[in-house]
């Protein structure tokens, strides 16, 4: 069995360290880019638990439960705060939280496609697919927070 792990990954990783701390700055944006960042987010995770569980009730119903607990119960909790208007667009305080989410994502594909790799018996079991469903779920469920926020703060400006 070959353990050696690939560099593209740590690539990826840069990249997205990259695009962390980008987002710990003060930026203007345009709400329809969070919303489309947000979707995209959403086609991955699950495209991700499909491609890795299938579309069985188990990873699905998880992952859905995921989302739904990151949008309506933590919704609040990964909402930027400090919103405000600048032309078409709106300004966005900087936070290192889309950086851990990011982060978190990668570390939960890494850990799931090393898992694989070693073909880990762990992959099979229910309680395993139901929790990564449910992590991948819940991360790309606080992206849709965060975009549904900014877009409630611009519909009530």
């Amino acid at each position: 069995m070959n353990t050696t792990l690939p560099l593209w990954p740590f690539a990826i990783l840069a990249g997205l360290l990259a695009l962390g701390y980008r987002q710990s700055r003060d930026r203007v944006v345009r709400p329809g880019t969070l919303a489309t960042l947000a979707l995209a987010m959403l086609a991955l995770s699950v495209y991700g638990v499909t491609a890795a569980f299938g579309a069985n009730v188990v990873p699905v119903l998880a992952w859905a439960a995921g989302f739904a607990a990151s949008v309506f119960v933590a919704g609040p909790v990964f909402a930027p705060r400090g919103l405000a208007r600048e032309g078409r667009g709106v300004r966005v305080p900087g936070s290192w939280l889309p950086l851990g989410l990011m982060v978190g994502i990668f570390a939960a594909k890494f850990v799931l496609g090393y898992a694989t790799g070693v073909q880990a018996h762990m992959v099979h079991e229910a309680w395993f697919i139901a929790t990564a469903s449910a992590v991948f779920g819940l991360l790309s469920g606080a992206f849709a927070a965060r975009a549904a926020a900014v877009h409630r703060f611009v519909r009530s400006a």
